[in-house]
């Protein structure tokens, strides 16, 4: 660009330099020998200086100075306008090269940025991307890069320290918010309030190995949500301890207090919550596993032992707070302190519950366990188990292209994803099992399934979540024969399987006038 500037000025002086000399525009020497203007002289001083003869030379001479000199001005103002004629078309082939190079520049940016982004999405090996942009150059796009390191612009050294006992690198959290923002359109950073989410867990890097990563990973809550990691570390094991927190909980707690800085303009930082499943929540707030008698991050109730840990009560419950929480009111559930609770955040409410790992992959899988394999008195039979799976095939053809996965048969229980059991729980279970099941297991399982469809939908929750926990609630007190069974004698056995069915479902038995009931549904 700068070259272009620099020829277009020596091509614009180069003409201004072949225009005709300026003429001055100088009255003859013998009108500039007058002392005064001619008008200001009085004739009887005109007529002694100079003769009428001489006037009459005078005036020949200038006239004829006069149109030589006009002659050479308009000579001059038609060169002047060729010059700036080049000079405009010089501009305008000027501008539209620049303006062509722009938008090649911003069709080649956006090709690399949407190349980055599809090689990360879809885990696009280096070895695989390296060949593709080798192919992409010998076609003509020569100016993206010749590596995936640059292209996914990899940084070549990182400050790795030892911190938890595993190695660990820190990316700061306000600036990888503000390369965020750059991301999206002006409009959609018109804010006053940015809302942040946050997710920390451990996943195995190699089959091979025992080597793992627990990356703290922070989410823009903006459409699209954007996901971007604050700390990585990486080891043969979890975190010995919570230091691997501290950067991210002390710079997070300045963005809340005093909030970031973007386009001149200040922004709140607000945190909405923390991501986790059950391990990884018990150790980020240093609380016991969900295993232990004490290890309920909601209520303050010991567990019972039923085969596991189990917590039975629902009723005149002391609930866990902030305050409680904070105080450790309750010495057995914590193991100690955590950074976590230097953030202004409510250390209860802001860690939600896991419904993946709690709902589907928990109840709704042990549920299905229960029916398939249980005990005899709960336990179906293997042709009603063939019909179940029959009646999931047959709505295969039913289920559309929103669905990840189409229903499969109860014989390859084991390898349900907890999108199928997600699916089972709101849809397709209340089909497949009518007519089959009990009627008592059945409205069983009704109550908690459609307090599961109240609870996901954005609309419903806003009316009848006191509804949907009175279910829930009605589900667990209704539950105690099919999960409560310990194992005894194959006599004691015998006896109690004659009074179990008795005992699970006594009065008031379960029936539709038994359920909660919600006039508007």
């Amino acid at each position: 660009m700068h070259r272009r500037y620099v020829h277009a000025w020596r091509t614009t002086r180069q003409a201004l330099t072949k225009s005709p000399t300026h003429l001055e525009c100088n009255p003859p020497a013998e009108v500039q020998s007058l002392d005064l203007p001619l008008e200001e002289q009085s004739q009887d001083d005109v007529d002694k200086e100079v003769t009428s003869a001489d006037m009459e030379m005078i005036c020949g001479e200038y006239s004829s100075d006069m149109e030589h000199h006009l002659h050479s001005e308009n000579v001059e103002e038609q060169s002047r306008a060729a010059t700036w004629e080049v000079i405009n078309s010089l501009n305008e082939s000027l501008g539209s090269d620049l303006e062509e190079e722009a938008e090649d520049d911003s069709r080649d940016l956006s090709l690399a940025a949407e190349l980055s982004t599809w090689a990360s999405e879809h885990q696009i090996k280096h070895n695989a991307l390296d060949n593709l942009l080798k192919l992409l150059q010998r076609h003509g796009h020569n100016e993206l890069p010749s590596t995936a390191r640059t292209l996914l612009h990899t940084p070549r050294q990182l400050d790795v320290k030892q911190i938890s006992g595993m190695e660990y690198v820190y990316f700061p959290l306000t600036q990888k918010l503000q390369e965020a923002l750059d991301s999206y359109s002006p409009d959609a950073t018109e804010l006053h309030c940015l809302d942040l989410s946050f997710n920390i867990d451990g996943l195995p890097l190699y089959k091979s190995s025992k080597t793992c990563m627990w990356p703290v990973l922070c989410a823009v809550m903006l459409d699209p949500v954007t996901i971007f990691p604050t700390a990585l570390t990486s080891g043969l094991s979890r975190p010995t301890d919570l230091g691997f927190l501290e950067d991210t909980v002390r710079e997070l707690g300045h963005l809340m207090n005093h909030g970031i800085h973007y386009r001149g303009r200040k922004i709140k930082v607000n945190l909405r919550c923390f991501v986790c499943d059950a391990p990884a929540r018990a150790l980020v707030k240093n609380i016991k596993l969900f295993s232990g008698y004490f290890g309920c991050d909601r209520c303050e109730q010991k567990g019972e032992w039923f085969n596991r840990v189990t917590y039975q009560e629902t009723a005149d419950l002391k609930l866990q707070t902030d305050e409680t929480f904070r105080n450790q009111t309750q010495v057995q559930h914590h193991h100690g302190n955590t950074p976590l609770a230097h953030l202004p955040i409510d250390m209860v409410q802001n860690f939600p519950i896991d419904y993946m790992h709690q709902a589907c992959l928990g109840v709704m899988k042990r549920l299905l366990l229960i029916w398939t394999r249980g005990d005899r008195v709960v336990r179906v039979s293997a042709s009603q188990i063939l019909e179940i799976s029959a009646r999931l095939r047959s709505l295969q053809k039913c289920i559309p292209s929103t669905f990840v996965r189409k229903p499969r048969g109860l014989e390859e229980l084991e390898r349900w994803k907890a999108t199928e059991f997600r699916q089972f729980l709101l849809y397709t279970g209340k089909i497949v099992l009518k007519g089959i099941l009990p009627n008592d297991m059945y409205l069983h399982f009704l109550s908690f399934s459609v307090a599961m469809v109240i609870l996901v939908c954005p609309s419903l929750v806003q009316q009848h979540s006191k509804y949907a926990k009175e279910l829930l609630n009605y589900f667990v007190e209704k539950e105690d024969g099919a999960f409560r069974q310990k194992p005894t004698s194959s006599e004691k056995q015998t006896e109690k399987n004659s009074n179990c069915r008795e005992n699970l479902f006594k009065e008031p038995r379960l029936s539709y006038n038994a359920l909660p009931s919600l006039q508007s549904t």
